[in-house]
């Protein structure tokens, strides 16, 4: 009796157990009509924050669809002087990455940072990137004096006109992306070798690249052996893209504002005998204006360059007296400014300076 009690004890218990295990698993239904999976749920984009607008720019063609990229200063703002507003310090608060270009350019970038309170971008963090890492930088003084103006002790910190600077600034915003996002690191280094290849093109022309090869090509021009090479192995002919364009560039002398060129001269052959400031930063007096007219003369300058911030009075004056062409163009992208990405603003000023070499007035 006692065994046939245990055994419906047994029985009920396992009935039970059954009953339960049935209820939390859900209803069973035809194998057409079985709930999905839950869909994964989508990974937000890496917030990052640039100084610029040009090192946005690059952020968009490394990032892609795995960042949201917003920047602190304006394409027609001199990228010396931003006001490091609260407002900016509450853009800075939840960025994961932010990028500068460095060299001390951007001095009130750090003021954005530390009052933005975002541990997560300070110095030394993963998510602090100076993009001109690695770049060799030109025009390193020799004196440190305020006396000279704003004189920047690292070099010329406009690095990014000149093209093959650009690819650098973009490997290094790609190996930050990759070490905040390693599940995307496959894209990003897709989308670094993409806006490689497109920089080779745009700089070379495509036949050319097909030819020899972007990476050697690079390799000659940085050493300053490209035309001998080219020609050594006769394939001037086959050179295109910016450098081809600029060609009418070679040799003529072009007076700018500011120390902010010199990477464009060193790439594309002119040269920059005298900047209308006497000292970086300083507006020029009339004693330094009646030089630079004295060089111009002496020269013969066609093309006075500035950036779009600087002040036009000295450059309207000289142009008069001489004959030569104002441009006052952006060195930055922006809408706003007509260059919405960086191939733009390259071409643009690329366009306009040989149109002004080559006017015949």
């Amino acid at each position: 009796m006692q065994s046939r009690n245990s055994l419906r004890h047994s029985l009920l218990l396992a009935a039970l157990l059954l009953g339960a295990g049935t209820a939390l698993a859900g209803p069973h239904l035809p194998e057409g009509e079985r709930t999905a999976e839950p869909a994964a749920v989508p990974v937000a984009p890496l917030k990052i924050l640039t100084t610029l607008p040009v090192l946005a720019d690059l952020a968009k063609q490394v990032g892609g669809e795995f960042v949201s990229v917003d920047s602190l200063a304006l394409p027609n703002q001199d990228p010396h002087y931003v006001q490091p507003t609260p407002i900016l310090m509450k853009k800075a608060r939840d960025a994961d990455l932010f990028v500068e270009c460095g060299l001390q350019l951007e001095l009130w970038g750090e003021k954005v940072v530390s009052g933005s309170g975002n541990p997560k971008i300070q110095i030394g963090q993963p998510g602090r990137v100076i993009a001109s890492t690695g770049v060799q930088t030109l025009e390193l003084p020799t004196v440190l004096s305020r006396e000279w103006g704003d004189v920047h002790p690292y070099g010329n910190p406009h690095v990014w006109l000149d093209p093959l600077n650009a690819k650098i600034l973009a490997g290094n915003i790609a190996t930050a992306l990759e070490e905040l996002d390693g599940a995307h690191k496959q894209t990003y280094e897709d989308n670094l070798a993409d806006f490689r290849h497109r920089i080779d093109v745009a700089l070379y022309g495509a036949e050319l690249v097909d030819e020899v090869g972007g990476r050697k090509l690079d390799r000659l021009a940085k050493g300053g052996r490209l035309s001998d090479y080219l020609e050594h192995r006769e394939l001037t002919e086959m050179l295109g893209g910016w450098l081809a364009k600029a060609a009418p560039l070679a040799g003529r002398p072009i007076v700018t504002y500011h120390k902010t060129f010199i990477y464009l001269a060193t790439r594309f052959g002119f040269t920059i005998p005298i900047e209308i400031e006497e000292k970086p930063g300083i507006p020029p007096s009339a004693k330094q204006r009646d030089r630079v007219l004295g060089v111009m003369r002496e020269q013969g300058v066609r093309t006075i360059l500035q950036a779009i911030y600087h002040d036009r009075t000295a450059g309207t004056y000289l142009a008069q007296k001489t004959g030569a062409h104002l441009l006052s163009l952006p060195i930055d992208v922006g809408e706003s400014v007509g260059v919405p990405d960086y191939f733009a603003m390259m071409d643009n000023l690329i366009t306009r300076l040989v149109e002004s070499e080559t006017r015949k007035d």
